[in-house]
C-alpha cells in the first residue's frame, strides 16, 4: 500500500488539474456568449458564474476581475493568428494582383471566422485597455495591406483613378473586422459568399482589366 501512495498523489493532483482547466473553459465560454452578445458595463461576474455554473468565488478566484476575464477571454481565441499572418507575409511575392487580393481575402476570412465576435467585442467594450487590442490589430492589417503597393506597381493594374495609398486604404476597409462583422452577423452571409463578394469587389475596386 505504501508502495502505492506516491501514484495515487499524483494521480489525484493530475484530476485537480484536469478539472481546474475544464473549469476555467467553462468560465471562458460563458464569458463569451454574454459579453459579446451583451454589452461590457452591463454583464456583471455573477451573470457569468450563473451561465458557468461556478460560483462567483471561483470565478474571482481564477481571474481575479472582469477586465482580466475578459483579456483571458480574448488573449485564448487567437492561437490561429500567427500562421496565417505568416501566409499573408508570403503573399507578399504573388506576381498577379487578382490572386493577390484573393488570397489576402481568404486568410482574412480565415481569421475573422473564429473570432470576429471578440474583435467587435474589444471595439465597442469601452474599456481603453481591451480597445487597445482592437487598435494593434487595426494598425498591423495596415501594415500587411502595404504590401499590396509593390504588387500593383509590378503588374501595371492599378486603377488610374487611385494613388497607391488610396488602393492600400480601400483593401484595409473591405478586408477589415467591421465590415466582416456587418457582413456575416448582421446580415447574415455566410463566409463563403463574403470571401466570394469582398474578393472580386476588391479586384473591381482597385484594377484595370487585364
Amino acid at each position: 500500500m505504501a508502495d502505492q501512495e506516491p501514484v495515487r498523489r499524483a494521480y489525484d493532483t493530475s484530476l485537480r488539474r484536469e478539472q481546474a482547466e475544464q473549469t476555467k473553459q467553462r468560465i471562458l465560454s460563458a464569458a463569451r456568449g454574454l459579453l459579446t452578445s451583451g454589452t461590457y458595463s452591463s454583464v456583471t461576474m455573477e451573470d457569468i458564474a450563473r451561465e458557468a455554473r461556478v460560483a462567483p468565488q471561483t470565478l474571482y478566484a481564477v481571474f481575479g476581475n472582469k477586465l482580466r476575464l475578459a483579456e483571458a477571454m480574448v488573449d485564448a481565441s487567437f492561437p490561429h493568428i500567427p500562421p496565417l499572418i505568416a501566409r499573408m507575409e508570403e503573399a507578399a511575392g504573388l506576381e498577379d494582383p487578382e490572386e493577390w487580393l484573393r488570397t489576402m481575402t481568404r486568410l482574412h476570412r480565415q481569421i475573422f471566422e473564429p473570432c470576429a465576435d471578440l474583435i467587435r467585442f474589444t471595439m465597442v467594450s469601452g474599456d481603453p485597455r481591451l480597445t487597445a487590442h482592437y487598435t494593434r490589430i487595426q494598425h498591423s492589417r495596415h501594415e500587411r495591406m502595404r504590401a499590396l503597393a509593390p504588387v500593383l506597381e509590378r503588374s501595371g493594374r492599378r486603377r488610374p483613378d487611385l494613388s497607391v495609398d488610396e488602393a492600400v486604404a480601400i483593401a484595409w476597409t473591405m478586408l477589415g473586422p467591421d465590415h466582416y462583422g456587418q457582413l456575416v452577423f448582421d446580415r447574415g452571409w455566410t463566409p463563403d459568399r463574403y470571401e466570394e463578394w469582398v474578393g472580386q469587389a476588391l479586384i473591381d475596386l482597385t484594377l484595370t482589366a487585364p
